[in-house]
């Protein structure tokens, strides 16, 4: 095991990040995540977790995020080391703290065997997180909706892949005007097959990287309608 510590103002013990070995069985996915944020690939052993890492590589109060935080928690009277699945380290700002977040499934977290169990534990990692002047969180996959993630997965590719830019400044300059369809918008610009394809690359990629926006919860495709800052 390789252990990594990072210290907090208000932390008697610093946090250790465990790097384990991804444990392959029929019940998860596991793999790695190339992580933008973080500049490395980082490993899940869900996909749960790998939706989790993609949803912080589009939150912009999001700083960076860790895999495998372990911290001491305290549970009927004895302190014993808590293994959770994320830790995430906030940009500066009011009322946003660091976060140690465990993901699990509804189905595990509902079935009665298990209720009294997670409940103690995340009382007591709640507990432990709050005195290091952190958030404790379950993420579980009601956060966000199917739609969503699906999006986000196509909006990725277009944050890990280099893209034509050349198109940027005419697709801006037509979304100054008012919020447009993606496919009007590339037609606007060229109706060469080819040229369209960079166009239309070039839209995704700008709202991939914030510069543009539309609504993630609709399934995004050609007919989406794209806004600039002006119109948001």
């Amino acid at each position: 095991m390789v252990y990594l510590c990072t210290m907090n103002n208000l932390q008697k013990e610093p946090i250790q990040f465990v790097q384990r070995k991804l444990q392959k069985n029929y019940r998860s996915i596991t793999g790695h995540f190339p992580s933008v944020k973080n500049n490395k690939s980082i490993p899940f052993e869900s996909k749960l977790e790998s939706e989790l890492f993609l949803t912080l590589e589009f939150d912009d109060e999001v700083e960076l995020y860790l895999e495998q935080p372990q911290i001491t928690i305290t549970v009927d009277g004895k302190e014993k080391p808590y293994h959770a699945d994320c830790f995430i380290k906030m940009h500066d700002g009011p009322n946003r703290r660091n976060t140690i977040v465990e993901a699990k499934y509804t189905s595990d977290l509902n079935k009665e065997k298990n209720k009294e169990y997670y409940e103690k534990k995340f009382k007591a990692a709640t507990i432990a997180a709050n005195n290091m002047d952190m958030d404790f969180l379950v993420y579980t996959e009601l956060f966000h909706s199917e739609t969503y993630i699906f999006n986000l997965d196509f909006l990725y590719r277009y944050k890990t892949q280099p893209r034509e830019n050349k198109f940027d400044s005419k697709i801006k300059y037509i979304l100054s005007k008012a919020p447009t369809k993606a496919i009007d918008v590339a037609k606007n610009i060229s109706t060469n097959l080819n040229e369209y394809m960079l166009v239309s690359n070039a839209i995704w990629g700008l709202v991939a990287n914030g510069e543009l926006s539309t609504d993630l919860e609709k399934e995004l495709n050609m007919n989406s309608i794209i806004r600039d800052e002006k119109w948001q």
